[in-house]
């Protein structure tokens, strides 16, 4: 269900006058007091990550073969949910125009940013800035319903070791109460290996360090990535933060998966040609169900 939540706040013009009802005067009927809502289409889509092994390989292998192999799978099947995820946010079409910032051009995007955050400093504080502008946003389109507590900040590992080596973020973390166990290396945070802190004025950091390779089985030189584009991140409300069904309203989770069904492992013991046939079957769509308590920053680092 999705639903427009502007009327709960709309005063046209700032004005009450249209909501006026005069003693001896018949009630204002004005007819345009509901939201507009729609039931919007979803299409989940079966996948089936495989594998095959045959009679003489896992009788002669040295290890469990067909445990690691379905763990394989599994893992392969939660990098599809990832390079998925990673996709519908990386559409700038899923996003209103007003929540796509670009933070590196000096434009009106975010007011006073003079380039990228991986070039920011104590003094410019353009990382400060814009997650200000973002939250900012997200409150005012949310009706104030999303606020600073329900947010995280997505982003990959390649753009957090770079924001991670920024004046901006090496002085905030200067300036921590922990700065000094965390030079030292007594005090391990969860993005220490990036070089980013937990938190940044006030907005939980989250690294999705999902690897994702995209060259075929056999490469002479297999390609390595991250689901996430490097120098872009996302402002988005957090999982179950805030959620409502369709009884009660719009729910204000920023992308959100519905599951028709959930990583089945299946096996076959195929007799006839001596071989077991496995597989992970996985039955989803992937959804941006409320673009506007979300931000997708661009330029984040320089190119």
């Amino acid at each position: 269900l999705r639903i427009t939540a502007e009327n709960a706040a709309r005063v046209v013009g700032g004005n009450f006058n249209e909501f006026v009802w005069p003693d001896g005067a018949s009630a204002p009927r004005r007819n345009s007091g509901t939201e507009k809502f729609a039931f919007a289409d979803y299409h989940t889509t079966r996948l089936a990550p495989d594998f095959t092994l045959g009679d003489k390989a896992r009788e002669q292998a040295g290890w469990s073969i067909q445990a690691l192999e379905t763990a394989f799978h599994e893992q392969q099947a939660m990098t599809l949910r990832g390079v998925q995820i990673a996709s519908e946010l990386q559409t700038t079409g899923n996003w209103d125009a007003s929540h796509i910032l670009d933070v590196d051009d000096g434009t009106t995007d975010v007011p006073g940013n003079t380039d990228s955050w991986e070039l920011s400093t104590t003094q410019r504080q353009d990382i400060k800035r814009s997650l200000n502008r973002g939250t900012q946003l997200i409150h005012q389109h949310t009706l104030g319903v999303v606020k600073r507590k329900d947010l995280v900040l997505v982003m990959n590992p390649v753009t957090a070791q770079r924001l991670g080596e920024s004046q901006e973020v090496i002085d905030f973390i200067k300036q921590a109460p922990d700065a000094w166990k965390i030079l030292q290396g007594e005090f391990q945070n969860l993005n220490s290996q990036w070089g980013m802190p937990d938190m940044i004025y006030g907005v939980p950091i989250v690294v999705d360090d999902t690897v994702v390779v995209t060259s075929a089985r056999g490469a002479t030189t297999p390609t390595f990535g991250y689901t996430l584009d490097n120098g872009k991140a996302w402002l988005l409300s957090r999982p179950g933060g805030l959620v409502a069904n369709a009884a009660t309203g719009p729910s204000f989770s920023t992308i959100m998966g519905f599951f028709y069904e959930e990583m089945s492992v299946e096996v076959k013991d195929d007799r006839d040609n001596r071989r077991l046939e496995g597989r992970v079957v996985d039955d989803y769509d992937i959804v941006p169900t409320a673009p506007v308590s979300g931000i997708f920053f661009r330029g984040c680092t320089e190119a």
